[in-house]
């Protein structure tokens, strides 16, 4: 009779070991497959129940608050009800109960029997209805600290070999390690969507800067412009008076009048041109690069600011290098970094007495074709601990200052492809300077 009963055991044996077998690949694929952490629990739970020996598998999570400090994720199998209204609380994860001591020994605890066991006695009864005669919980760690459980609920007394434990204990090794992973890429996709909105932010920022850059740089020309075309105006306001009064006089003067007809169409023309220069500035095409002399637009920059200049009592010099490359820009945003930094040049020698105000503006090639543009003062000059923040948004020495000069200035620069930079004019001042790419000379 002992012949029989080992190759009934032998034959017990093989049906198991082919469940664990089989049970291990439906779980891999699941590990391999799963978006979350509770599908992953699910497909594993499907994986071991596959074998009509497991009523119930059910994963659930340790969690640091009150109340059920065990949270059943999910599970699977014929008496899945069980796990409706089941509150694995504070008496279960105590040192007596099943999950407490898998917990608390960082072991599996295999429960023989529902029916004699003295720490399922809570549980007995709800089990038994449901035909659960046994189970075992496996514990899951990361980084040393149990994190999880496992829990396989058999129909049959004393289920669980050797073999099917160490599939169980393989299983909850490789929630663990997927947990890691899921919670690592849920890490990495929030960082992400931060990076995103903070980009998107970025953006918005940037837009906003450059629209009150604008309205600046609108403010200042129609500064500009006010005061440029108020001379011609009183001009031509006074000339017409001086006609008037020459027309009345008996006899008519007809020289004089004609005269200072001659001198009103002189400063009407003067006025057109003020006007004319200002709306090319502002209405050229943003973001249009194009080969383009640089001496000119400093020049004509130069011009613009003629009546800053006046005002301060500045002389300007412009020094450009002779056979100096074309620059591949956009006049004018170019423009708009020359304009902000000779109106800075300007402004920074307002308050200097005892030597000359001279603005110097200069051009030259510099090294990897670069052209490199230059505005000088010789104003009061700008301190360390001011120097290091004069690119900073919102940063300025300007009682009325708004702090997107510079920092737009840089923007375009770098947009450009170029670099701009600051530095102490010897004796007195300050030195800026930007480069700009030159453009390629055409393929003949």
């Amino acid at each position: 009779m002992a012949k029989p009963f080992s190759t009934a055991a032998k034959a017990d044996e093989l049906r198991r070991l082919n469940w664990a077998l089989a049970a291990h690949a439906r779980s891999s694929a699941a590990l391999i497959h799963a978006r979350t952490f509770e599908e992953l629990v699910a497909g594993v739970c499907r994986a071991i129940v596959g074998d009509d020996d497991y009523m119930l598998a059910a994963a659930g999570l340790i969690e640091d608050g009150p109340g059920d400090p065990v949270r059943m994720v999910a599970g699977a199998g014929g008496a899945v009800a069980y796990l409706d209204g089941l509150r694995l609380s504070d008496s279960d994860t105590s040192s007596e109960g099943p999950v407490g001591r898998a917990i608390a020994s960082g072991e599996p605890w295999i429960m023989r029997d529902a029916r004699d066991e003295p720490a399922h006695a809570p549980w007995r009864k709800r089990a038994l209805a449901f035909g659960m005669r046994s189970s075992v919980t496996v514990p899951f760690s990361r980084d040393g600290r149990v994190v999880g459980i496992l829990k396989v609920y058999s129909g049959k007394p004393d289920a669980f070999g050797a073999r099917e434990l160490q599939v169980f204990v393989q299983l909850a090794r490789e929630l663990a390690f997927a947990l890691g992973m899921l919670e690592e890429r849920a890490h990495r996709h929030e960082a992400e969507t931060a990076r995103r909105a903070a980009e998107e932010r970025a953006q918005e920022s940037l837009a906003e800067l450059a629209r009150a850059a604008r309205v600046v740089s609108l403010g200042a020309f129609a500064a500009s412009l006010a005061h440029e075309v108020n001379q011609p105006v009183s001009a031509i306001m006074a000339n017409s008076e001086a006609a008037l009064r020459w027309l009345d006089k008996t006899p008519s003067n007809v020289e004089e009048v004609r005269a200072a007809l001659r001198r009103i169409v002189r400063d009407a023309e003067r006025t057109g041109a003020v006007v004319g220069r200002t709306r090319g500035m502002l209405t050229k095409d943003l973001g249009e690069r194009r080969p383009l002399d640089i001496g000119p637009i400093i020049e004509e920059t130069l011009q613009f600011t003629q009546s800053q200049q006046r005002r301060a009592q500045v002389r300007a010099e412009l020094a450009v290098a002779g056979g100096l490359p074309q620059v591949l820009a956009d006049p004018v945003q170019v423009q708009q970094v020359l304009v902000n930094l000779i109106t800075n040049a300007i402004d920074a020698m307002r308050t200097v007495t005892g030597r000359r105000r001279i603005l110097r503006a200069s051009a030259g090639l510099c090294d990897e074709g670069m052209i490199k543009i230059s505005i000088a003062d010789t104003g009061t000059g700008i301190g360390e601990s001011t120097a290091e923040h004069v690119f900073d948004h919102l940063f300025t020495t300007k009682r009325d200052g708004v702090g997107l000069g510079l920092p737009i200035c840089r923007s375009i620069v770098e947009t450009h492809g170029g670099r701009i930079q600051m530095r102490g004019n010897t004796p007195f001042g300050t030195v800026f300077s930007f480069t700009l790419p030159a453009a390629l000379p055409e393929a003949g």
